[in-house]
Parts: structure tokens; sequence; C-alpha cells
């Protein structure tokens, strides 16, 4: 085996050929991260196998400035690689240091791979990922240190919970029929006059923030920061087919004029059945049971579209005629599609804007062959007390399940300095 730097073209080629890549691993990442100014290699390991020298395993590393004087390499899930095979963990970690000894300023290499701590149905934890534990014995041997933090203690730790839903080979049907009552009800809605789903170009991601701001100020969520939404437009802008910032939008007198036409539907409906039971009675007999059921039905329903269609008026005149409802933000990886942020207006969710957008992407999920759809990062506190507790209460209604890594480890380039490092955070 061989550590190497490698070329552009050729880390493409070796992370697009791979199951399982997060975008800060991809190409994509890396060109808009440089655009920035950042400091970012390719590296890996190469070896012969089959008589042919190939990639088994490689990383994309990002310094980062620390203190004005030294640096930390980050490698944000990855590195790339079987984590099944010891001996290439090991080599690949121990030459890595070894690179980054070479920049003097280099103290530390912080990094949490793509592997499994436990595997789970839903919530609850089913049973243990051996290869953790041999990673972990790995990390020993090299004096890795794992990071007792979580991405909300502090924002260079990268979540350590998704939850997922496995889609593979999964038509659009098939996932309707999969997900919670809640979604289909939701993704029932699609074709409601006046709701549309509509994507957003890097030049209108005011509206995504806006929405963002609105959602963090009425919860706990984090604010989105003016650096990553800058990064999140850039990479918008090299790579549109790689991003998706769907908003849901009301439009106000097309969703009234809907609302009145199936009124008058079901209007003529209830006057049919009353002129036919005023028949009927003339003749001293009875409507049938069946009828009359669907005149309730149908009266209820009418009740319903009444206060849809005050409350919209409502809408209208406090907002104007087109309202935002809900964005969200996805990137696209192999074989997987990320949702990674998302927002909506309380007042508006009445109108199921956020499980439209959610519709749109599963979509474009099962028609583009993803594997995953992966609604990213959540505490691991499944309590109800947890901070994120209504947004683990959504994402659960999609029925998948929660996949937790083994977290965020630091390993000393030069242990005396490192341990500053470590100190300060």
């Amino acid at each position: 085996m061989r550590f190497t730097r490698l070329s552009q073209s050729a880390y493409a080629r070796f992370a697009y050929s791979q199951e399982r890549v997060l975008f800060p691993q991809l190409p994509g990442y890396a060109e808009e991260r440089r655009s920035e100014g950042a400091e970012i290699l390719e590296v890996g390991v190469v070896d012969n196998v089959d008589g042919e020298e190939k990639i088994v395993a490689a990383a994309l590393l990002r310094y980062q400035p620390w203190m004005k004087v030294f640096k930390r390499i980050n490698i944000a899930y990855g590195p790339i690689m079987d984590y099944s095979n010891r001996d290439l963990v090991r080599f690949f970690f121990s030459e890595l240091r070894t690179f980054a000894k070479k920049d003097r300023s280099v103290l530390s290499i912080r990094f949490n791979p793509l592997v499994a701590e436990k595997f789970y149905d839903d919530i609850t934890p089913v049973e243990h990922n051996p290869v953790a534990d041999t990673f972990k014995a790995t990390m020993s041997e090299l004096g890795g240190i794992n990071v007792q933090k979580e991405f909300y203690d502090s924002a260079d730790i990268q979540a350590r919970f998704f939850y997922t839903k496995n889609i593979a080979g999964m038509s659009f049907d098939d996932v309707m029929k999969s997900v919670g009552q809640v979604v289909r009800t939701g993704f029932n809605r699609a074709g409601t006059p006046g709701v549309t789903i509509r994507f957003l170009e890097a030049d209108e991601f005011d509206v995504l923030e806006e929405i963002l701001d609105h959602t963090s100020d009425r919860s706990e969520m984090q604010k989105i920061s003016a650096n990553a939404m800058e990064f999140y437009k850039g990479l918008k802008r090299a790579k549109p087919e790689k991003v998706f910032a769907p908003v849901a939008i009301l439009n106000c007198d097309d969703y009234l004029a809907g609302v009145e036409s199936e009124a008058q539907e079901l209007r003529t409906k209830v006057r049919g059945v009353d002129e036919q039971e005023a028949t009927l009675q003339a003749e001293g007999k009875n409507l049938a049971k069946k009828q009359r059921t669907a005149r309730n039905e149908a009266n209820d329903r009418l009740k319903v579209l009444e206060r849809r269609a005050d409350e919209t008026r409502k809408h209208q005149a406090e907002a104007g005629n087109e309202i935002i409802l809900a964005g969200s933000l996805f990137i696209t990886c192999p074989n997987e599609l990320v949702y990674l942020l998302s927002g909506s207006y309380r007042e508006y969710q009445s109108y199921y804007g956020i499980y439209l957008i959610h519709r749109a992407m599963f979509e474009w999920a099962t028609e583009n062959g993803m594997d995953r759809y992966n609604t990213f990062g959540i505490t691991g506190i499944f309590t109800d007390d947890a901070s994120d507790a209504g947004v683990l209460h959504f994402k659960r209604q999609f029925k998948g399940d929660v996949e937790e890594f083994v977290g965020t480890w630091d390993i000393p380039v030069r242990p005396r300095r490192a341990q500053l490092l470590r100190t300060l955070g």
C-alpha cells in the first residue's frame, strides 16, 4: 500500500464509484471551498488489486486555520474506505499523520467517519456493529481521542445521528404505502389548486434564509450562519443539478377559486339529494341511509371549505396574494438525497406546504434511483424533552431508522501543542 496525493480527477472517479459518500467528501464541496479561499487537498491510499494499482481509500482534507498560527485538518464524514479492513485503516491514519507533520503548523486531524456504532429499527437499537469496536481499537493504538461533543454543542462538530429512510428499489407508490398516515394525508394534497412547489435559484436564497430565520426564532433550531448560506448559494451556482431549494407557495386567488369550485359541486350534490328526498316523502317513502350519509358528509365538507376560505381570505388581507408556506434545502450524493435544512411558517401549516415539498423530493428520489432519503441530523436524544423532539416526531412519520455513528475523533499530530487545541475546543 502507498499513501499519496491524488489528482482531483482521480479522487472524483473514486468518490463517485463508492456506495456511500456524503457531500463534504465530494468534489463539488472541494471546488466551492477552494473558490472561497480554503486550503483543500485530496489524498489517498493506492494498492495492487488484481494486478492493477487502484485507489482503496481517500479523503478531502480541509485545513482549518486556528488561533492565526496553527491549523487543524478536518475530514468531514470521511475518510472514504472499507473500515472492516483494519490494516487499511491503521495504514491510512498512520500515513496521514506523517503527511500532516510536513506542515509544521498542523496540530491535529479531526474527522468523523461513516462507521455505524449501532443499527436501529426506527429509534430502537437492535444490534451493535463489531466494525465500530475494531475501529476504536485502532484509534487507541494511534492515540486517537473521541471528542465528547455533539453538533449542537459546537459548530465544528458534525451530526453523529441521522434519521434515514431506505428507499432502494422503491417507486413513489411504494413510498406512499410505507409512510405514516399524516404524511400520506399531506402527500395527497398534491394537486390542490393554489398550492405549488417552486425551486429557488441561487440568487433567490434570501427567501430560504428568511424562512429559516423565522423558524429558528420560534424554535430551538440553530441559526444558519451567513457563511454557511453563502457556501450553499455558491454550491447551487456551481452545481445546480446537485442542490435543490424547493419552496411551497400559496396563491390565495387560485386557492379560493378551487375551494369555490369544490363547494359548488357539493352544493349541487346536496340539492340533488334534498330534491330526491322531497319526492320520496311525497310518495310516503324514506331516503336511503347511504344517500343521507353522503349528504351529511357533503355538508360537513362544506363547513370545512367555508373555514378554509375564511382563513385564506384573512391571510390574503394580511400577507398578500402569494404567500410562502415553507422551504427546504436538499443536496444529492451518490445513491442518496440529503434533507439538509428546512423551515416553515406556523400560521400556514394547514396548507401542508412542507409535506408537499417532501412529496416532490420523494418523487425525484425514486425517479432517479436513490437508495436513501436522509433527513439528516438529530440529537440522538429520544425523549419528549429533547430540544429536537418535535423535529424527530416529524421525521419519524416517514418510517425510517436512526443511524448512529462512532462520532468525532482527533488524532494529535504534535501531541504537546495538540493539547492546547483540545483545551480551546
